[in-house]
């Protein structure tokens, strides 16, 4: 599971570090706690099925390093990172299977971008602005029979549209109200340990 992390946090260092325009702007760097979950939350679906994931959180949200409230409206764009593998008996990290699920969008967007490092074992999300709330509702439509493992990445957006473009933030994504059931884990690998990191965002299920 380490490539998969490393995977990840390389292509949100590229977002965080890039797009920033150049005009003369103060830069401030925000950090909000938020969270997602997936349902029907079981251990075991059948082929064909559809599993939801859905994150919602408001436009006020209290900064993690001021302890202040800070209406972060008119984002330039909330993105964050869907990574999908499949655990195969005797390999690790996984088998990457992006490829081994249909997507569809009810809310925001999930996507795929080949030019980031590992895009068949990583999806995009991008969050809509919808009232007072950012939100995102995707489905994940198995295609194919095993265990697997979805892990959702921290979130990120580049600035805020008009005076505040400079405004980055960050957005800690951990799961909630989901029943992750570990025990795959476990069972593919029984040596093996989950990071603190991947414990707070990763759901395991098998596909029959």
């Amino acid at each position: 599971m380490k490539n998969f992390v490393v995977a990840i946090s390389l292509f949100c260092i590229v977002i965080l570090n890039s797009g920033c325009p150049k005009s003369s702007c103060i830069k401030t760097n925000y950090s909000f706690a938020v969270n997602s979950q997936i349902s029907p939350d079981l251990d075991s679906i059948r082929l064909g099925d559809t599993l939801y994931l859905t994150s919602s959180f408001p436009k006020k949200l209290v900064d993690d390093y001021t302890k202040t409230v800070v209406d972060y409206s008119n984002s330039m764009g909330i993105g964050s990172t869907l990574g999908l593998v499949k655990l195969v008996n005797g390999s690790y990290p996984g088998k990457d299977a992006v490829n081994s699920f249909k997507y569809s969008n009810v809310t925001g967007s999930v996507y795929n971008d080949k030019s980031i490092p590992s895009p068949d074992k990583i999806q995009q999300l991008k969050y809509d602005e919808v009232n007072d709330n950012y939100k995102l509702k995707i489905g994940i439509i198995p295609m194919e029979k095993g265990v697997y493992y979805l892990g959702v990445g921290n979130g990120l957006s580049n600035g805020r549209n008009k005076s505040n473009s400079c405004e980055k933030a960050s957005f800690n994504i951990t799961m909630i109200n989901t029943s992750q059931h570990l025990n795959y884990f476990s069972a593919w690998n029984p040596n093996g340990t989950l990071s603190t990191y991947e414990k707070d965002r990763a759901y395991f299920f098998k596909v029959y």
